[in-house]
């Protein structure tokens, strides 16, 4: 998400960053001074639809239209055996990661629709979407979930010139996988054939390439960025 959030700003977009962890987000106007007036910081719950709607009527206010909106927040469910998974983890992470993504797609419609432009969608999905995992039932299920989501709201937006795309990175550099010993590293590299862990620029690029006029005809994609480890 900050890797996307910089690269739109050089390439010259306005950019509502949005997070549940609001310090994150005010932080990023001091990390990216030189677009400190771009930048509009606004914390969100996105399992809380009412939030969400908040979140775009806060952009199209504070920026006076709103052309593009990316779906980035998610959360693991701990790897759990289907067997040890509890009601409350399973509503949780598709609540967050389904159901936020959802609730941002309905608002964004709905403002695009009345401004009679079009737009742009973008939704983070996962590797683990398209190949599932061998634990964890929860997250790549989630990520079916939005995958299914962007391929129908494609077709069914086409014609209103609203495009729909989603990403589906590997295994990246986040701060949840630099907290890993090295010792796991390595033979999670030895599975990619690229043989190197993405970096948060490989996902911001698709992303900036998916909203640029360079892939106008492209809707209703989901694209790998993974380094062909789904295989």
């Amino acid at each position: 998400g900050k890797a996307t959030v910089s690269m739109f700003l050089q390439e010259g977009a306005s950019c509502v960053a949005a997070d549940l962890n609001y310090d994150s987000v005010i932080a990023l106007q001091d990390e990216f001074s030189e677009y400190r007036d771009k930048i509009r910081p606004f914390k969100v719950d996105v399992s809380d639809s009412h939030q969400v709607e908040a979140m775009v009527d806060f952009a199209v206010s504070e920026l006076g239209k709103m052309d593009i909106i990316f779906n980035n927040a998610g959360i693991m469910d701990g790897m759990l055996h289907i067997a040890e998974l509890g009601d409350d983890v399973w509503d949780k992470v598709m609540k967050i990661n389904t159901g936020g993504v959802m609730f941002a797609c309905r608002k964004a419609v709905q403002y695009f629709l009345q401004r009679g432009e079009g737009g742009v969608i973008l939704n983070t999905s996962s590797m683990v979407s398209i190949s599932g995992q061998p634990s964890g039932v929860g997250y790549p299920t989630s990520k079916f979930a939005v995958n299914g989501m962007t391929l129908s709201l494609a077709r069914e937006l086409g014609p209103s010139n609203i495009r729909v795309n989603g990403v589906a990175p590997g295994v990246t550099r986040t701060d949840m996988v630099a907290a890993l010993p090295e010792n796991m590293i390595k033979p999670l590299i030895a599975t990619i054939p690229l043989r190197r862990v993405g970096e948060p620029e490989d996902v911001a690029n698709a992303f900036l390439f998916l909203a640029s006029d360079m892939a106008s005809y492209i809707t209703g994609e989901i694209l790998s960025v993974d380094g062909a480890a789904r295989s």
